[in-house]
């Protein structure tokens, strides 16, 4: 009887299928992209500067006229900002066939994953983004000021893991960050395998473009 189950569970587990692949970032840091040269006198474009900046989405946290900086940040959704890759789960079993395909930096994502020797996953995937924005106004000359946009880029991911089979669910949390025209990887797993952020540079630019 004993053989009996065990040919029958090996049965099963031969009718299901999985397999995840992982498309890292192709984001090319250009260089320059965080510079903008605007042809107008320093105070000029700094008191056109702070209100164009208020009115954005951006939150102003410090302002210092004499060193020519302006402190900014943005919370949230991370997919416009940054690069994480793509992910692709397929999964076969008694149920069907399912696939999941999205980008890594989505902020939020429920998907499946199938290992025919463990067994299926239900996974809930979060991601958020902390930017924090130094905008630095130089004198160039008389009549010329050069406007740079460095960023910090503070990314988190927060994983629900839980087993198709019952138990208790596994919650992991992770947290890189990285600096304009650059990247970061996330903690490797057991495999080796891992993800990774790289920045866009279109927050730099939504930046420079509220700066005339």
């Amino acid at each position: 009887m004993r053989s009996f189950f065990i040919v029958i569970a090996i049965s099963a587990l031969a009718g299901c299928a999985g397999k995840v692949d992982y498309i890292r970032p192709n984001t090319t840091a250009i260089q320059g992209q965080n510079v903008k040269i605007i042809e107008k006198p320093r105070d000029v474009v700094w008191s056109a500067g702070v209100p164009a900046l208020s009115k954005q989405f951006f939150v102003i946290n410090n302002l210092d006229k004499s060193s020519g900086l302006i402190n900014l940040s943005y919370s949230g959704d991370p997919e416009k900002y940054i690069d994480c890759g793509r992910i692709t789960s397929f999964v076969k079993n008694a149920q069907g066939e399912r696939t999941y395909d999205f980008a890594g930096a989505k902020a939020q994502q429920n998907y499946e994953i199938m290992n025919p020797s463990v067994g299926l996953f239900f996974i809930d995937r979060r991601m958020s983004l902390e930017g924090r924005v130094n905008l630095i106004f130089e004198e160039v000359g008389p009549t010329t000021t050069r406007v740079t946009a460095n960023t910090r880029y503070v990314v988190s991911r927060t994983q629900t893991i839980r087993s198709a089979a019952g138990g208790f669910p596994h919650n992991s949390s992770d947290s890189i960050s990285f600096n304009s025209g650059s990247s970061a990887p996330f903690p490797s797993n057991r495999e080796g395998q891992y993800a990774e952020c790289a920045a866009k540079g279109v927050l730099e630019q939504e930046v420079l473009a509220a700066v005339q």
